[in-house]
């Protein structure tokens, strides 16, 4: 926790030198007023007013002391670098030689550990905040990857003129998957299935209406229901 005790002439500008030594804003900080000090008569005997200014612990800087707590307990070899605030999200990457340890099968341990984050600021901040962890780049080699996966399955949807399902992805690469071909006029996206069986369909926009049809009587079908629900997107692709 950043804080310092500072005097002034005056109480606002004991604030300012205490915020130019922080190198924060006056939003970032709380203030406590020591003293409001005394103007003293004709400039003799007065004393300074002081106050002692604490840094707020802002999300970001949150992230990066928990997360890097547990990665010392867990014994992992392991270096917590500086967290990337975007809107309304924090970015943190980890590098070290335990870099696949824990990102784990398919990115199940990575996703669990960003989970326990994500509960943690909100139960602390009560804003929403999304958490990004990562790990080696992980998760920013994963998307190059699903992207370029998306791109060669609207490219055979359209050559081949039939449906293309894209299994084995997580629900963020499936979002992923929906945005990058959200702008493509040729193609249209929906999920179908659910859990561990839920797949991307990618198909030539002439299907599209033919596929939502289909999804709507299997989710009005009580046997699908059961085993298997279809969640159709619209043209935009935007789906789960």
């Amino acid at each position: 926790m950043l804080q310092v005790e500072v005097t002034g002439k005056t109480v606002e500008e004991a604030i300012q030198q205490a915020l130019q030594q922080l190198g924060v804003t006056r939003e970032q900080v709380d203030v406590e007023v020591l003293s409001p000090g005394t103007p003293g008569i004709f400039g003799i005997g007065g004393e300074p007013a002081r106050v002692r200014v604490t840094v707020r612990n802002s999300p970001a800087a949150f992230v990066k002391e928990l997360l890097t707590n547990i990665v010392r307990y867990a014994g992992w070899d392991l270096t917590v670098e500086e967290p990337q605030e975007r809107e309304r999200e924090v970015y943190v990457n980890m590098e070290g030689s335990d870099a696949g340890l824990v990102i784990g099968k398919r990115g199940e341990t990575l996703n669990a550990l960003q989970l326990l984050i994500q509960a943690a600021v909100l139960k602390r901040f009560n804003q929403p905040l999304r958490v990004v962890l990562d790990a080696s780049k992980y998760r920013e080699r994963r998307r190059t990857a699903v992207i370029q996966l998306a791109l060669n399955a609207a490219d055979k949807a359209r050559s081949q003129q039939r449906v293309v399902r894209l299994r084995n992805l997580s629900a963020a690469e499936r979002r992923i998957v929906h945005m990058t071909l959200q702008s493509d006029p040729t193609v249209f996206t929906m999920s179908e299935g659910e859990r561990e069986e839920r797949v991307v369909i990618v198909a030539p926009i002439e299907m599209r209406e033919r596929l939502l049809r289909r999804a709507r009587v299997a989710r009005r079908s009580p046997s699908s229901q059961q085993s298997q629900q279809s969640n159709a997107s619209n043209a935009s692709g935007v789906a789960s």
